[in-house]
């Protein structure tokens, strides 16, 4: 059964179906900023792919309770794990995508990642800690293992939006077959209060993303960012 409930959303819709053979989990200890914003950690390192000597730290999660969005990311990159921002590669298409999106009155890069709880209830995380150079070199089982993890991230922070960067990371967590892009209709609800976080799916940002031109990635950034302030306003 997929983690994500089946709820009745309004105006659900799949503007594009696929099917996607995308992509194993350590376990994770966190370590909270003594501030509202919880940068989370991680206590090992990984190796950038097999071949490689160099060990490198996952991208630490930029969280914080009752947030509008929560952006999940499928691993981080070798560059955003040196840099320890999210979406840090120069060929990523996710800044500019948010900048443009209406979610954020300013332009903003990678190095902002950890101001946005704040300033824009916008927050990070990943679905599985460990780097790699792209995101099909993880095994569907490496994937499909922090699936839990995740789900409880999210009951326990309480995102009004839980947007998925990636239509096959979705499959994996939904554990659906075709995934449309935009609006789903699964929720999840909260651990604690009563509600539920929206589930809306983009394409990947990765510039190695061909399927998807950068101008089309931000027309569903600017789709979110309308159902988010439609949301916000009811």
């Amino acid at each position: 059964m997929p983690p994500a409930s089946r709820s009745a959303t309004n105006n659900s819709k799949r503007s594009t179906l696929v099917t996607s053979p995308y992509f194993k989990n350590e376990k994770s200890n966190s370590v909270k900023v003594k501030s509202k914003v919880h940068i989370k950690t991680t206590t090992f390192q990984v190796k950038a792919n097999s071949d490689s000597n160099t060990v490198l730290p996952p991208v630490p999660d930029i969280l914080d309770y009752d947030l509008r969005v929560l952006f999940v990311g499928i691993n981080g990159g070798v560059t955003s794990s040196k840099r320890g921002h999210h979406f840090a590669s120069p060929t990523n298409h996710f800044w500019p995508c948010l900048s443009a999106s209406g979610l954020v009155d300013r332009k903003v890069t990678f190095e902002d990642d950890v101001l946005l709880p704040k300033s824009y209830g916008l927050g990070f995380t990943n679905l599985t800690p460990k780097v790699s150079r792209r995101a099909t070199d993880l095994t569907v089982a490496e994937q499909l293992d922090n699936v839990p993890q995740l789900t409880e991230k999210i009951k326990e922070y309480r995102p009004k939006w839980v947007v998925f960067i990636g239509m096959g990371m979705y499959q994996i967590y939904s554990g659906r077959k075709k995934v449309g892009v935009g609006l789903q209709a699964e929720t999840i609800p909260w651990k604690v209060e009563t509600g539920r976080s929206n589930i809306f799916v983009m394409p990947s940002t990765s510039g190695l993303v061909a399927a998807y031109h950068k101008k089309d990635k931000i027309k569903y950034f600017i789709e979110l960012a309308k159902l988010v302030r439609l949301d916000h306003s009811v």
